[in-house]
């Protein structure tokens, strides 16, 4: 290691403290302020190299920063900053810097040269105290004087705000967002109500800004503390699923965790009732997704309300609609699957269920080609990318994501197609309806002609949204929605196993798994998290690829219920990644955010993004990584997408993903640890999704009594919805 620089301490894990002026940016990311920079101390010291959020800073400007020095493998030792903070700058060639380094439009370094030898070293405190000196300065006109004037006061009052923020332990990253979202009234705005950030403010949760209130001195019974802490429990249940909670649930959760008066809590839930900040209708809801539960069951109620089959087929009533299916498919169709067609094509809405192996792809197929026939404009949808291109292929027709139909907009601004401009279609079919959530089939309804008919089509046992609500379920349970439910396994004779054991365990039974030499359904018992580890690594290296001809990386994915843990994400992507792509020549690698990206590795894109084309869930291996300009090029399945370093926080290791983000899903085989210290989380519906993603081989590895547990654990319980009850006509 090279001598170190006068102003480095002797270990280089020690924190360091500096002043001095930001050169020049080689990167920033907006949305997080993360920052890569160079830096002149202002002791005299060489320019270093600064990384981490810094938000809002330009070149020229004074900082003062504190971080740790760390050692890049690439790069070499730099600064990596935990807190930054915008200083007034110093000196003539400080001065001139700051007014001409880009931070005020219209100013140069020539303009700024001017004015500081214009009105010298003092110049900003003078113009604030006289504005009108800056006219006197040649050269400048008065409307030029008037706008340097006002981006001076902006920054002036920026610079304030978020020294505060700051002083009163934010972040710069988050402290940026907050004067992102109030500007001006910033400091007024925190101070009289902190707790709004967590409401209004991305990246700001309730304790955060309960911290900051606490440190502003507001009370712990504040009516805006409590009324918060209500918001923040509703937030925290829809995450959880919930659409809304019972009031008396609710107020038992929030006395504890606000550690106020259960009196206290009463009355301000009912002040926030009559406010309308939350409502009340049987349960409390926060009032976005009582309107969601609301669009839903009034749409649906009257797609209901229709006793005529689907307008295009008005002249062929549904049972010589499922014979004419029949006969263009040259199939014989099981009971079952004629009342499937008869339920869908008899009504405006219906809902097609059953478990993997049934046919309910067969009567999607059928259906498509039975209304397309009939002169029918038919649209294919489903929650995931993946899921739209397996319903791509397995009807040869074009099928897109939900949220692409309805044209979702960025940054969470909900759906560009309102309601006043419905979709141009006579059927909607949704794919793998157990994933969409509350807002989304809200968004979906609202979007359908009065005319057109809706056919959703899942299994009701697999796990249910990540967002609020159990739509498809609470469809079935409502008892007026017209239900097929197919049962005839067909895939029995061509994949036994995998489809018999994920039945047996549906059904509450423990699997018997095959053990002959054409079984594909394994379970291998590992009683410890060392040898169970070891094992799925031999699995997917070695033993499955070797038997049956698959492809280590692309076509044998893990599985597992939780992030961490020996048996968790974070630790089988490591040992993964370390057996299946290994660090070496020939692969560069990156390190942001947090995560280490090598070339060779696998990764999933966790949100979409539809400026790339891509969705979330999507799984492909980074084909190309350059280093110097911080990009790599990933390749889903054929389709190379470029990422440059704004949107690498969109990947995330794929060589194991949980069984939530395998919904919508197939993979030709699948490893699934099942142990004990997962069984906060190892429930009936998340192992019976886990073992319907695999197409030819599944391997269940870990301890039999946990897979027991699991088969007699039914899911986390109902969520808290009125839904069913909406569409019965009783809410």
């Amino acid at each position: 290691m090279s001598e170190l620089l006068p102003f480095e301490k002797e270990k280089q894990d020690q924190t360091v403290v500096l002043g001095g002026t930001l050169l020049s940016i080689t990167f920033r990311n907006e949305d997080n302020g993360y920052t890569v920079a160079r830096f002149e101390p202002e002791d005299g010291g060489k320019p270093v190299a600064v990384v981490g959020p810094m938000p809002g800073v330009v070149e020229g400007d004074t900082l003062r920063i504190s971080g740790r020095w760390t050692q890049h493998p690439t790069y070499g030792r730099q600064i990596e900053v935990e807190r930054c903070e915008l200083r007034p700058p110093a000196g003539r060639r400080g001065l001139i810097r700051f007014l001409g380094g880009g931070r005020i439009k219209g100013v140069g370094p020539k303009t700024a040269e001017r004015i500081v030898d214009a009105l010298g070293t003092d110049v900003l405190d003078r113009l604030e105290r006289n504005p009108s000196l800056l006219g006197t300065v040649a050269g400048l006109g008065r409307a030029k004087a008037r706008l340097i004037l006002a981006q001076l006061e902006e920054q002036r009052v920026a610079a304030a705000a978020l020294v505060f923020l700051q002083e009163h332990g934010l972040g710069p990253g988050l402290a940026q967002r907050v004067w992102r979202a109030y500007g001006e009234r910033t400091i007024e705005t925190v101070r009289d109500d902190p707790w709004r950030l967590a409401e209004e403010v991305w990246g700001i949760g309730f304790r955060t800004a309960d911290q900051l209130a606490q440190d502003l001195g507001h009370q712990p019974d504040s009516a805006a503390r409590v009324a918060a802490g209500l918001v923040h429990l509703l937030g925290r249940a829809a995450q959880e699923g919930h659409v809304g909670l019972p009031a008396d649930l609710l107020l038992e959760q929030a006395a504890p965790f606000l550690e106020v008066d259960d009196s206290r809590v009463r009355e301000v839930l009912a002040a926030c009732i009559d406010e309308r900040r939350v409502l009340d209708d049987g349960l409390v809801y926060l009032p976005e997704l009582l309107a969601a539960e609301r669009a839903v069951s009034a749409r649906v109620r009257r797609l209901l309300d229709h006793a005529e089959p689907l307008a295009p087929l008005a002249s062929l009533a549904p049972q010589a609609a499922v014979a004419y299916a029949e006969q263009r498919s040259g199939l014989s169709l099981a009971p079952d699957q004629r009342r499937a067609l008869e339920v869908a094509l008899g009504s405006r809405l219906a809902v097609i269920t059953g478990g993997p192996g049934v046919g309910k792809t067969t009567i999607v197929r059928l259906l498509l080609d039975v209304l397309v026939s009939q002169g029918c404009r038919v649209a294919l949808a489903a929650p995931t990318g993946r899921a739209a291109r397996r319903l791509a292929q397995a009807t040869g027709a074009e099928a897109s994501t939900l949220h692409r139909l309805l044209g979702i907009q960025p940054a969470g601004a909900g759906f560009a197609r309102p309601a006043a401009e419905p979709l141009a279609l006579d059927v909607l079919i949704i794919d793998e309806t157990s994933m969409v959530d509350l807002a989304l089939m809200a968004a979906a309804v609202t979007a359908l002609p009065d005319e057109a008919g809706l056919i959703l089509v899942g299994d009701a046992d697999q796990l249910p949204s990540v967002g609020p609500g159990e739509v498809l379920a609470a469809f079935i349970e409502s008892g007026v929605v017209p239900v097929a439910r197919l049962s005839t396994i067909f895939r029995q004779a061509e994949h036994g196993g995998i489809v018999r054991v994920a039945h047996d365990l549906n059904a509450g039974e423990v699997p018997a798994f095959d053990e002959g030499p054409q079984g594909e359904a394994f379970f291998i018992e590992r009683n410890e998290a060392g040898a169970a580890a070891e094992t799925i690594r031999a699995l997917v290296v070695e033993r499955i690829p070797r038997r049956f001809g698959l492809d280590p990386l692309r076509d044998v994915q893990v599985l597992t219920p939780i992030h961490g843990g020996p048996l968790g994400t974070v630790a089988l992507n490591e040992l993964l990644r370390e057996a299946l792509n290994p660090p070496g020549p020939g692969r560069p690698e990156l390190s942001r955010y947090g995560r280490l990206y090598r070339l060779g590795d696998k990764v999933m894109q966790v949100r979409n993004n539809y400026d790339l084309a891509v969705s979330n869930g999507d799984i492909g291996v980074i084909a190309a990584l350059d280093v110097e300009e911080g990009e790599l090029t990933v390749d889903f399945e054929g389709r190379r997408v470029e990422y440059g370093l704004d949107a690498l926080d969109q990947l995330e290791p794929a060589f194991a993903i949980t069984c939530h983000k395998s919904q919508g899903s197939e993979f030709p085989a699948v490893v699934l640890p099942v142990v004990g210290p997962h069984s906060m989380m190892l429930r009936r519906n998340l192992v019976y999704t886990a073992f319907t993603r695999a197409r030819r081989v599944l391997c269940a590895v870990g301890q039999w009594r946990a897979l027991q547990s699991a088969v007699a654990t039914l899911g986390a319980g109902q969520r808290h919805s009125r839904l069913a009850e909406r569409l019965r006509g009783e809410a």
